[in-house]
């Protein structure tokens, strides 16, 4: 297509040939100038100056070391570095590679950027037996692989909800806003966020309530007989219990931040002086955004729609394996269950203590 306002002129065709590169040889030991040399060819002198270099070698002539520019040299150099040069298919090469990949994403349903990081990270290929995940996603788009788009939910984009402003809004607690500040950096070990999951919207239905500790993003589900907000206080309760027998190990539960669904409107009954307790603002998902993306994840494991009560304690299990045990991006490619025992051995020794807490 002709574009009336274009500025780019062919660059085909510029490259110099064996033909020329004698023509250079001769005009060289005659003693032109590169600036002549290079108008006669129609080349830019750096092509000329590049040209010299590529093809200049050391000769011993009457007993003395000089430098001179040979053709043939020239064009065997030229040949040799053309042939990383060119946009080839590394498909056929890294058919193991492929293999791999495509077992984690059906079998273990990780992501592309999941499966090179760790790949890389676990030194499994060599870097020439394997490709990067853009590669990857091009490959997708082209067709070459097993795995399909639709085998990749994060691929499809989601549309975007309306905001919802609405003048009265509850306040169950101690605001977000209070909460301090360095927690925004989630370089402290020990604050989660909360929420639950539900199901369908029978009120007889079992719930589950989710925590993410925010440094390590490991993910914890627990079902709730319903979302009354007793049975959510005795099952958050239940879980504290868990691990605060241990005074030491109290320290991995120092703040939560909830949701401001009335499911959780006696949890503050449980703040002491270990632990404090907010509410995000109401219709502000992303104040808690890594529990909401976790739940996200849960839920190609137990779609909407399906009651709780039904799903085993088997698939639950088997969801949070999956959740803590993804290699993430953002973890250096460890996995959340790996951060999270490694801040856990810092507070105590895990050779020695009992540990359980529901992953």
């Amino acid at each position: 297509m002709d574009y009336i306002n274009h500025n780019t002129t062919l660059r085909t065709n510029k490259h110099l040939n064996l033909e020329e590169r004698f023509y250079v040889k001769k005009r060289i030991a005659a003693g032109d100038s590169v600036t002549a040399i290079a108008t006669v060819l129609g080349r830019s002198r750096t092509t000329i100056y590049t040209e010299l270099k590529r093809g200049s070698v050391v000769q011993i002539r009457q007993g003395k070391v000089c430098i001179v520019y040979v053709a043939d040299s020239g064009q065997l150099t030229y040949e040799q570095q053309r042939l990383g040069s060119f946009n080839t298919m590394k498909l056929g090469s890294i058919e193991s590679f492929i293999l791999w990949v495509e077992e984690k994403v059906f079998k273990e349903h990780w992501s592309f950027d999941a499966v090179v990081g760790y790949a890389n990270r676990q030194c499994i290929f060599a870097r020439n037996e394997m490709v990067c995940t853009k590669t990857l996603y091009n490959y997708l788009h082209q067709g070459l692989l097993g795995v399909k788009a639709i085998d990749l939910p994060l691929v499809v984009r989601r549309s975007m909800r309306k905001s919802i402003v609405r003048k009265h809004k509850r306040e169950l607690g101690q605001s977000i806003e209070l909460r301090d500040a360095t927690i925004e950096t989630r370089k402290e070990f020990g604050h989660w966020e909360l929420d639950t999951v539900r199901g369908t919207k029978d009120k007889t239905d079992n719930v589950l309530v989710t925590l993410l500790e925010r440094k390590s993003r490991l993910y914890v589900g627990l079902r709730c007989p319903s979302a009354r907000a007793c049975d959510v206080k005795e099952t958050l309760e239940a879980w504290l219990t868990t691990f605060r027998k241990n005074v030491e190990l109290g320290t991995i539960c120092k703040t939560i931040t909830a949701d401001n669904g009335l499911e959780f409107a006696d949890i503050s009954e449980l703040e002491d002086e270990m632990l404090l307790i907010y509410f995000a603002h109401p219709y502000s998902a992303w104040e808690r955004g890594s529990n909401e993306r976790h739940n996200g994840l849960f839920r190609r494991f137990i779609p909407k729609g399906q009651r709780i009560e039904n799903v085993s304690d088997d698939t639950l299990q088997r969801a949070l394996h999956w959740c803590n045990n993804l290699p993430r991006k953002i973890l250096h490619y460890k996995t959340p269950q790996e951060i999270f025992l490694e801040e856990v051995n810092k507070i105590v020794d895990l050779s020695t203590a009992q540990f359980h807490i529901a992953i």
